[in-house]
């Protein structure tokens, strides 16, 4: 039962309805025995200022998650940041103190220990698709990974200039798929961070027949099985899906609001389960 005691929790973006937070979050907060429950808010494009400021001063909000399209456009409402967000220019985590609100990013540590669960080293050499929030924590986990050599690609020119002048340690790639294949033979890991996939149709223009074998395929998109893990799984390429990161970088945000957080697995197994139930969406 929810009362003037429970504390709230949400996701923030748009639109919000497929989100699986809820369901990762509300299943953690009852192994951790927290009167605490999670929802998910759709605040209106062009009032995010608006939402962030109600929820300011909301006394039993704790915080809050933010994702698709706000991660960037939020980090100026913050009144205190961390490190990484100043680093990474996005905000995916908030925590309420004292009528402020603290950014922070949580989506490099949920990479980069999605890497560690599945037993993957880091790469010498990675291309990255995309130039939005979520490319930008990938490409400061693969910054302190110590890659050595770092691709980027984008469809939008703009944002891939925005993106070069916080990463200039990225070379930039056409978006194209003879520019791209060019380099594939070389890279040792490819990481999409774009939409395309989706619909469940879509691909990004890489040729993933290039790949060296025992490259590794990461799509951050958390559908069961993308058009771009498929193929990598019928080339026999080391294929992961975004699950992982979504509830690991979950987890951490936990440690900021709770100062502690359930085990990953059986946050897993439910989830997985709850999946099942519900015919995979």
């Amino acid at each position: 039962m929810i009362t003037g005691r429970t504390k709230i929790l949400a996701v923030v973006g748009s639109p919000i309805s497929h989100s699986l937070s809820p369901i990762i979050h509300n299943f953690a907060y009852r192994q951790m025995g927290l009167d605490a429950v999670y929802v998910a808010i759709d605040a209106k494009q062009g009032y995010i200022e608006e939402v962030l400021s109600g929820l300011c001063f909301m006394q039993n909000l704790v915080g809050f998650n933010v994702t698709i399209p706000y991660k960037e456009a939020v980090v100026r409402l913050m009144d205190i940041s961390s490190e990484e967000v100043n680093a990474i220019g996005a905000v995916n985590t908030v925590k309420r103190g004292e009528d402020k609100l603290i950014g922070y990013n949580t989506d490099w540590q949920g990479f980069l220990e999605s890497l560690r669960v599945n037993d993957i080293g880091p790469p010498r050499s990675a291309l990255l698709l995309g130039a939005g929030g979520a490319s930008k924590a990938v490409a400061y986990a693969l910054s302190r990974m110590g890659v050595e050599r770092l691709y980027v690609s984008n469809r939008n020119p703009t944002r891939l200039e925005i993106f070069l002048r916080r990463f200039p340690d990225f070379e930039p790639v056409d978006w194209d798929q003879d520019s791209l294949s060019g380099l594939l033979s070389g890279v040792e890991m490819v990481i999409n961070t774009t939409s395309l996939g989706m619909d469940g149709v879509s691909l990004p223009p890489v040729d993933l027949e290039k790949l060296p074998k025992g490259a590794v395929v990461y799509d951050l998109i958390y559908e069961p099985e993308t058009p771009l893990i498929k193929w990598a799984r019928e080339l026999g390429l080391v294929a992961l899906d975004g699950l992982d990161m979504l509830i690991l970088q979950a987890l951490f945000a936990m440690r900021i609001w709770f100062g502690d957080s359930p085990e990953f697995g059986p946050v897993k197994a439910h989830l997985l389960n709850w999946r099942g139930k519900d015919g995979g969406a």
